[in-house]
């Protein structure tokens, strides 16, 4: 634990001692030159000494949990890294002071010569303090593990570069489990026509959100419901968070029907949601799951809000106490999920650990090894699956045989913890260092909360957590820290994007436990739900009232404070006289909360790296924010900010500003942007992200200065900037996405002929007309995965111009062609995955040859009235499993409906094929 604190601060020391840092203090004092020198000394002393101390300590802090001597050692260590730490960020906020204040009368520079002392002799005071707790190791004989250790040398480490989705395979989260999952299905599908209730238990590591999750997403179960939810409620669930429950199911609902959240509906009282949520079941075949219920109350609750209307309907539970499974359903319904079998553990063990080359096959050499491994794990697949994670980069026995001792030498000292938790425990041993600080910074996040990929490798960036690499940007290297989390199962997959990539994770709930109990006991992190420790480092709050606004003005420490949404806090405004507390800050994230205010104060925190006020009330940002020069990320998406403040295009470390907002308009997602006034001076020099921004002659000019983005979104672009434009896309040779929407939302024309697409662009969205045809560049964007057309006014077929596109895996036409027809020729589009063609209103046939979009898996035909038939040659389509056909001609249905119908035979290899009505009903075909 020790051991990621230290390496953090290495980070800082490694930054501080860069020699771009001296060279950008200008006009110093002979004296002050001179005392720049012996602080440089001190520093270099200082990091020598934390570096021989960190190569013992990563043996030592495992030792820490079962010796007392070592213990009071590490915690020594972990005290005084923390003291180096403040020094450090409070040398930092002098240098930026320093740096700003330019030439200084006699009184200032007096007062600086003063400050470069104070420095100098809080250096030197700390590097002696370390030098004494090294000796000290030596004078109490501290024990480290010495040679055996499993744990992963953070220098020698080989990041897994894998594609994050091979990391869960889903027939090896299901070993063991084939059956119960059939059984369940069964249980749902019973016939019964009045709403049943159903209850899964086991205990904690036993699989069963697991099952419960590949029963909710199986086809048959999407097929058989018209209406799904899957809501978890928790162990901190109480009776505020009832309107909570109701906005996520009904959120959940309209996300399933493809359908935009109503607006206000955060703010909607319970009655006002009530009524929402009957409307959407009425009449509905649904099944709502309730993951983790600690408590009978939460259905006791709302259970009226479900009505019972004779269709079939199911609710079904998943809780680890058997007491709540046999009050929430009858003995019948009640399924108690058992251990594997030890055929089965050994199964799932060989999947996760042998994986890829090895093609899960264990080597005969780690076979005893690995027999022991496994039943250890006791038919718990949590259990499997993490140590899988642990050993599956580990070739030698001795490693492994490592790994067992440690895990019996946990099981000796730690019983009370219990054998999962143990495990869990190795499994964070493991971690090198830098993923150990990433880990416990998951767990500021509530329970089983999605957390974004982009969102929590902006916040480790921020905190110093990810070291720089040559020939890639800190947030790839971030990228590969979360993908290696989940390939040790560390982090689980939710959601990935339309090529793979990790687009969302989650903690497992067990997991999260331990990752709390770790952070409080270093004062990493803490969730303020109790009594705080004033040096806790990083704060998550749930809810704010006055007795928490008085704990956070004793929190001087604080290098990030996350906020999340709760009713309490409707009304609540950042705390001025908190935030002036915060000197050391570098994350601020108060993503959802309905805060409206932020105070001038929040200029003053010099260290802030991360400002997040996505979906918050908040109209105006500060008039000092321009102070904010470390800052590297500005997130003010579906906020109430409607123009970019003077001073943000000044700040010179800006990573990432995200301006956008969306809103539906007959159907058509139009983006909202915001205007930023022309006389603005632009310094940005580091800005990879720019999503969100009004067009006008002067930004796509200065854009061309941008030369890092990788992504860029503009709209209100109107058809006398496209030259420019294109002038200065072509500069951005790094941009892999690439958004432009013309003025008047998209129905505005885009000159878009003289673009020379940069080749590493991966996603392209173009809403507006271009004018009869597609470019003639469409032809170079080999490298393309997603394409987003509308409103494009195409008199031509756009498949011979997009044909050439091989790695193409999304695509989306949206009032984009006005030709009657559409061919996919053979051979085209071998990597598509899904298809969507909307609001084509003249398209009367479409033509798929054999050999076309051979991995095809799902197809959305909406609003195309004209179009009488189903695609000729849909039955080619083999890989096809979603066919979703909405508010279509009468004709076409007719030809589906019936054993006998025309067109029948032609979708019968389809799994999912669904009518929706303008109403939003629904019917099957399949």
């Amino acid at each position: 634990m020790a051991e990621a604190i230290l390496g953090s601060l290495l980070l800082k020391i490694g930054a501080i001692l860069a020699p771009e840092v001296a060279k950008s203090l200008w006009s110093l004092t002979t004296e002050e030159v001179s005392l720049l020198t012996s602080v440089e000394n001190e520093m270099t002393q200082m990091k020598a000494e934390l570096e021989m101390m960190m190569a013992f300590i990563k043996d030592v802090d495992r030792v820490s949990e079962s010796n007392e001597r070592t213990a009071g050692w590490v915690k020594q260590v972990r005290e005084v890294a923390y003291e180096a730490e403040d020094i450090i960020d409070g040398f930092t906020y002098f240098l930026e002071g320093r740096k700003k204040s330019g030439l200084l009368n006699c009184l200032a520079k007096s007062r600086n010569i003063h400050a470069w002392h104070d420095i100098a002799t809080q250096l030197n005071g700390m590097k002696n303090k370390i030098k004494n707790i090294s000796e000290m190791k030596d004078r109490y004989d501290v024990k480290g593990l010495g040679e055996g250790s499993s744990a992963t040398d953070s220098r020698d480490a080989q990041l897994h570069h894998e594609d994050p989705c091979l990391f869960f395979q889903e027939d090896s989260d299901l070993v063991g489990m084939e059956s119960s999952k059939r059984e369940l299905i069964d249980w749902l599908m019973d016939g019964k026509e009045e709403r049943i209730k159903i209850s899964v238990c086991g205990m904690g590591g036993l699989g069963k959100t697991t099952l419960a999750a590949q029963v909710y997403k199986s086809e048959v179960t999407k097929q058989h419901f018209e209406c799904r939810a899957w809501i978890t409620v928790s162990s901190t669930y109480n009776t505020y968070k009832i309107n909570d429950i109701l906005k996520r199911i009904i959120k959940y609902l309209l996300v399933e029907k493809k359908e935009p959240e109503p607006h206000g509906i955060d703010t909607m009282d319970r009655r006002r949601l009530a009524e929402m949520l009957h409307q959407l079941l009425e009449q509905k075949r649904y099944l709502i799951v309730f993951d983790d219920v600690w408590s009978a109350d939460v259905w006791a609750e709302i259970r009226l809000l479900f009505p019972d209307n004779k269709c079939q309907s199911r609710v079904m539970f998943t809780t680890r106490n058997q007491e709540i499974a046999d009050s929430l359903a009858s003995p019948s319904r009640i399924f108690d999920l058992k251990p594997l079998q030890y055929d089965q553990g050994w199964e799932l063990f060989s999947k996760i650990t042998f994986r890829g080359d090895r093609g899960g096959v264990c080597p005969p050499y780690l076979e005893n090894s690995a027999n022991a491994i496994v039943k250890k794990c006791d038919g718990l697949p949590l259990a499997v699956v993490t140590l899988g994670g642990v050993l599956y980069s580990k070739h030698l026995v001795s490693e492994w045989n490592t790994v067992i001792n440690n895990l019996d030498g946990m099981l000796t000292s730690n019983p009370q913890l219990g054998k999962i938790s143990n495990i869990l425990m190795i499994s964070y041993y493991d971690l090198p260092h830098h993923l150990k600080n990433c880990f416990l910074y998951c767990s500021a996040f509530p329970e089983d909360y999605l957390i974004r990929r982009r969102r929590i490798i902006r916040s480790w960036v921020a905190e110093g957590f990810v070291e720089q690499r040559k020939e890639v940007t800190v947030e790839e290297v971030a990228e590969q820290y979360l993908n290696e989390l989940v390939h040790r199962s560390m982090l689980q997959i939710a959601k990935k994007n339309e090529w793979g990539r990790v687009k969302k994770c989650r903690m497992h709930d067990i997991v999260r436990e331990v990752a709390i109990s770790i952070s409080k006991k270093i004062n990493f992190c803490m969730a303020l739900e109790e009594q705080p420790s004033t040096g806790v480092r990083r704060l998550s709050l749930a809810k704010v009232n006055n007795t928490i606004q008085e704990e956070l003005d004793k929190m001087s420490h604080l290098r990030s404070l996350l906020m999340f949404a709760t009713d309490d806090l409707l009304s609540c405004s950042f705390n001025r006289k908190a935030s002036m507390k915060f000197k050391l800050l570098r994350v601020l994230d108060l993503e959802n909360a309905p805060i409206d205010i932020i105070p001038d104060a929040v200029g003053d925190l010099f260290n802030l790296r991360y400002l997040g006020l996505r979906r918050t009330k908040v109209k105006v940002l500060p008039k000092r924010l321009k102070r904010l020069q470390n800052l590297q990320t500005l997130d003010l998406a579906y906020s109430d900010v409607k123009e970019i403040p003077n001073g943000v295009t000044k700040l010179p470390n800006l990573r990432h500003l995200i301006l956008h907002n969306f809103e539906f308009v007959d159907d058509i997602k139009i983006l909202v942007s915001m205007k930023t006034k022309t006389k603005h001076t632009w310094t940005f020099k580091k800005l990879q992200t720019l999503k969100g921004i009004s067009s006008n002659s002067e930004v796509v000019r200065r854009v061309g200065d941008l030369t890092p983005l990788r992504s860029f979104a503009i709209a209100e672009v109107r058809e006398s900037d496209g030259t420019e434009l294109c002038a200065s896309i072509k500069k951005m040779r790094f941009l892999h996405n690439l958004s432009i929407q013309s003025a008047d939302g998209g129905e505005a024309p885009l000159k878009l002929e003289n673009l020379d697409p940069p080749l590493k662009l991966e996603k392209l969205t173009l809403r507006g007309c271009l004018q009869g045809m597609l470019p003639r560049w469409f032809n170079s964007l080999t490298n393309l995965k997603g394409l987003s057309l509308v409103s494009s006014g195409l008199k031509e077929d756009p498949l011979l111009s997009l044909k050439s596109l091989p790695n193409l895996v999304w695509l989306s036409l949206f009032e984009a062609y006005d030709g009657e027809d559409l061919c996919f020729q053979a051979g085209v589009f071998p990597s598509l995955k899904e298809l969507w063609l909307t609001k084509l209103s003249h398209l009367n046939q479409i033509t798929i040859e054999e050999g076309a979009m051979q991995s095809l898996k799902e197809f959305y035909l909406w609003k195309c009235k004209e179009l009488k038939t189903l695609p000729q040659g849909i039955e080619c389509l083999t890989t096809l499993q979603v066919l979703i056909i909405r508010e279509m001609a009468e004709e076409l249905l007719e030809r589906m409906r019936g054993e006998q119908a025309v067109d029948r035979q032609k979708i019968s290899h389809i799994p999912i094929v669904k009518h929706i009505d303008e109403s939003w009903n629904t019917e099957s075909f399949s």
